[in-house]
This record gives C-alpha cells, structure tokens and sequence, in this order.
C-alpha cells in the first residue's frame, strides 16, 4: 500500500531501476505497478488497420519494382511467399517467447524473446497462483540481466534492414535502368532507410510496451512503436479477411436473429452461458453488425402501412402518408448504415478464378505463366504450404510444413496484397494441403466461385510431367537416355526412395495391398512411367469424386454452371 501511495517515478528513474540489480534496488509489486502504468503511457502504439495498410503499400511497391525484371521459369515446388523474401523498410520484432513465435508469426518478423519457453512458463504459473504483482516482480528478475543485450539486438536489427533494404532499392534502380525507365531520385530511393522499428507481443501489454519504453530511452534516435493488441489482434485481422457472404445474402437480413425468429443459432448465442470459440464469436459479430435492427425495422413498417390503410378509410390519409414516409426514410438510413458498417469492418477482396484439372495437368506451372508471362495475380497455396497437396506432395520438398496458424497467416498477408478490382487465380485444393489446413473463409469463396477453369492435358503428357517433378534424375535415366541432369549423391537418391515407398505405403488402406506392391515393385525396379501411369489410375478417381461432390469445385463435363 505505501508503495502505490508513492509518486509517480520518472522515467531516468525506471531506466536506473530496471539497470540495477537486485540486491542494490529490490522490486516490490506496487512499484512494478507504478512502472507499467508510466510505460504504457509512455510508448507509442500503431492501429492494427494502419500496420496492414503499410505492408499492402510495401508490397505494392514491391510490385512496381519488378515489373521490368526479366520473366524466369519456376517450378512445380516454387512459392509465391512474397513476405518471405521482399525487406521490410519497418522491421517488425515479435517479444514473444520462441515457442509462441513457432507456432505462428507475423510474416517477416523477427523473434525477440523476452523469456525462454522455461521462463514463460514460470512467470505464467505464477500469475496463476499468486497473482499479477509477485509475476512481474519474477519476471523483471528475469528480464534484468538481458536488457543490455535486447537493447544491442533490437538496434542490430534495424540497422541489417536499413542494409537489405538500401540493397534492395539499388537492385531495383538498376533493372529500372537496363529497362529504360526514369530513375527515382535520391530523397525516393533512401526512402526505405530509416530508424523505425514495431515491437509487438501476445496482446500488445507488458512485454512489447516494456522493451519499446526501453529501446526508446536508450536509443533515441530510434523510434518504436507497439502494435495495439499485439499478435491476437493479428490473428482476428485474418479471420475475418475473406468476408465469406452466403449466396443471395444481402445486408440486413438473418432470419434466426430477427424478433420471434427462435432459430438454433438464436438459441447458442443468445443465452451468453455457453463458452464460445474465437471462431463462433466472430460468427456472432458478423450477424450482429449485419443484421441487427433491420428486422424489427421492417416489421415496424408493415405494421405502419396496414394502420396506415386503416386510418385512410377512416379520413386520417395524409398523416398516415406522412408516417409512412418517415419509416421508409428511416429504414433507408438504417440500410445505409449497415452498408458503411459492413464495408469499414471487411475490405473487398477480388474476384476468385480457380485453375482445375486431374493429377499431373501442371496447375502450378500454369499458375506461374499467369503471373510471369501475363502478369496477372496468383496465390500459390502449395507453395506456402512446402506440399503438393497429394500423398507424394512432401516429395522434393527440403523445408517442413508449417503449422496451419502460420500457414493461415501467410495465406492472409498475400490475399490483402491483391487487387480487389483485378481477379486472383487459385488452384484448385481440398480442405487440407498435406497437414496443413486452407483458412475457412478463403476455402469457402473457392467453393463458390464463379469461375472454374479445366486444363484437360492428355495422360501420355501427364505421365511426363508427374516424372519430371517428381523422379530423381538417375530414375528419369533408366527410361530416357536424353536425360542430362546431374547425377545426386548416394544419400539423395536414399532419402528420395525413402520417401516415395513411405509415400505409397500410406496408400495401401485405399488401394489395397495388391496395388501398393504393385506400386513398389515398379519404383524398385525403376519403371517410373508405368508408375505414373498406375498413380494416375488412383488420383483420376480421387479427382472425379473431388468435382462431383457438393462442395467440390463443378461439374467438370460442362453441366455445371460454373465449368468454363
């Protein structure tokens, strides 16, 4: 109690607190109290809209500077990552512990943990069981011996982007220059060098806050900003990104919500005692700002219109006129507002073209010459998923899968870099590529899109390109002596024949255990186009119940109102 009654400490004053060591200036719970609460008003803080609206301008950027580079071919295992690979002029460093940043991240940013996975967990146990002042007080024991080595990693860290990004900007220059084009001057060129570093955490609380107010102090020609809400605010950003609407759906109507509707959806969300989900949440806020009041709105103008009618066989016509009039300005109004509503919480995405066709038809080859010859926009979700999306999908690929949070999140960051007004094509997925999930909003505009295109590539030609992506070059030579691909080493063609057997075994439950050794016997024996051929048989079948079922892509014969 003294110590909350005590001034507010300055900030030269919290500097020398956290310095210092324990034994010289011993931490109490209210003076941990007093600090947070002169941090957090200390540091600045970035909107979650206004970090997506930089990395949409970044990208854009992006785009404009390669658009005079020369087309390259890319292969089937290539990936369209943007984030991955372009520099951030505004590095981005995620406080969170490493286990949190591995299960998923920001794309692009940059791990700066303030605890170990071991020392979370301590300081969360402890907040659990003894309260929130004795864990900030074990956490900032933790924290004290790191401070100097934080402060050096974080100016380190911007210093390297300022590095990238100037190279990058000259890359750019030059290639502007072969092409012929104008030069950016010298202010627009070094745009991208600058002292600006986004520090974020879980929510955008003690850690973040803690290391920004410290960097800042220390550095001051740095300047550090904490994004509101931190990392979760990021996440349901991507949740509601695809703005999934029903068919024939409109603003301001959902039955199960309106007065008397009394629907099963009503009924889960409107008692408030059952626990819902993030994803069930968002659900509910997505009716609510679509639908509430227009209903009750609408019942109020029937009724006025039946009274209305009355009250004219009565003589009283032009009052009820008049009345009748305001209800409808009124509900007008009501429309226009939910409109406003709908278009400032979900951002237009672009119209979804998806590129079909059975196992073996060079979607991804396809998907590639759309954007490298013809410039036009793509989203390479097996690229992002380091999978080809079939039992063999992990063949070739040297990185692992991400998780499905990352995946999602860097699913998220390409689509808000589209063009609403321009289409996006996509290839044709399940629900799942390899161990990874498609965000639900994202798979479901797949399934309702209005466009469904279908390479009907011959088999013999099939059979080609499944060897070419996915036989070594030793294997391809048994059957074709114009192969001139280097030789691998022993421990290659060992991991490539490990994979491919673990890879038709997984089959066995659906072919049977006759195919897969059939299947075996031609991959031990280096028969690799009777392989295709046989694998071909297997995913032909797996494809025709694909575009026949009601949430497959379309009735690929030319029945179906969306097959072009």
């Amino acid at each position: 109690d003294e110590d909350l009654k005590a001034p507010v400490p300055t900030s030269a004053e919290i500097i020398r607190l956290l310095a210092s060591d324990d034994d010289d200036e011993p931490l109490t719970g209210g003076t941990m109290e007093k600090v947070m609460k002169h941090i957090k008003a200390s540091v600045c803080c970035i909107d979650i809209k206004e970090f997506i609206l930089i990395a949409k301008q970044e990208h854009q950027q992006q785009q404009q500077h390669q658009k005079r580079k020369p087309h390259t071919s890319t292969s089937h295992n290539g990936s369209n990552a943007h984030y991955h690979t372009v520099p951030r002029s505004i590095p981005i460093c995620d406080a969170r512990s490493p286990g949190e940043f591995a299960l998923g991240h920001i794309p692009g940013a940059t791990n700066l943990p303030i605890f170990t996975n071991e020392e979370r967990s301590i300081v969360g146990t402890m907040y659990n069981k003894t309260g929130r002042s004795t864990a900030m007080v074990k956490g900032m024991s933790i924290v004290r011996p790191k401070l100097g080595t934080l402060v050096t990693t974080a100016v380190s860290i911007v210093a390297n982007a300022n590095i990238r990004a100037r190279a990058h900007t000259q890359s750019s220059t030059i290639n502007e220059q072969n092409a012929g084009d104008e030069v950016e001057s010298d202010e627009t060129s070094n745009s991208n060098s600058n002292n600006v570093l986004l520090l974020h955490c879980w929510r955008g609380g003690m850690r973040s806050c803690s290391l920004a107010f410290l960097i800042q102090t220390q550095c001051p020609d740095l300047k550090v900003y904490v994004l509101t809400g931190g990392y979760k605010a990021f996440r349901k950003w991507q949740y509601s990104l695809y703005c999934y609407l029903p068919p024939n759906a409109n603003y301001s109507e959902h039955h199960s919500e309106l007065k008397g509707g009394g629907g099963a959806s009503a009924h889960h969300h409107g008692t408030g005692k059952k626990r819902m989900s993030q994803k069930q949440k968002l659900k509910a806020a997505l009716r609510k700002s679509t639908a509430k009041g227009i209903g009750a709105t609408r019942r109020e103008s029937d009724i006025a219109q039946a009274d209305a009618r009355n009250r004219e066989r009565c003589g009283v016509g032009q009052a009820v006129k008049d009345n009748a009039a305001r209800v409808e300005k009124d509900m007008e109004a009501a429309e226009a507002q939910r409109k406003a509503e709908w278009a400032d919480a979900f951002d237009r995405g672009p119209r979804i073209v998806i590129v079909g066709g059975p196992t073996g038809s060079g979607k991804t080859k396809v998907l590639y010459a759309l954007r490298d010859m013809m410039g036009e926009q793509i989203i390479d979700l097996e690229g992002l998923a380091n999978h080809c999306g079939s039992a063999f999908g992990f063949v070739g690929h040297n990185e692992p899968q991400p998780t499905t949070q990352q995946y999602t999140n860097d699913i998220a960051m390409e689509w808000n870099s589209l063009d609403p007004d321009r289409p996006v094509f996509i290839e044709d997925e399940g629900h799942h590529v390899g161990k990874v999930s498609l965000p639900v909003g994202l798979y479901r505009k797949m399934r309702t899109a209005s466009i469904v295109l279908k390479l009907d590539v011959p088999k013999e030609i099939r059979i080609i390109a499944l060897r070419e992506d996915y036989a070594l070059p030793e294997k391809k030579n048994v059957e074709d002596d114009s192969c001139n691909d280097s030789i691998p080493t022993d421990k290659d063609i060992s991991e490539w024949f490990s994979n491919m057997t673990k890879a038709i075994k997984s089959l066995e439950r659906r072919v049977g255990q006759k195919r897969m050794n059939t299947m075996l016997k031609m991959l031990q024996g280096g028969h690799s186009t009777d392989f295709a051929r046989e694998a071909l048989e297997y995913y032909d079948g797996l494809y025709d119940k694909h575009i026949a079922n009601e949430d497959g892509s379309a009735d690929m014969k030319g029945n179906g109102s969306r097959a072009a």
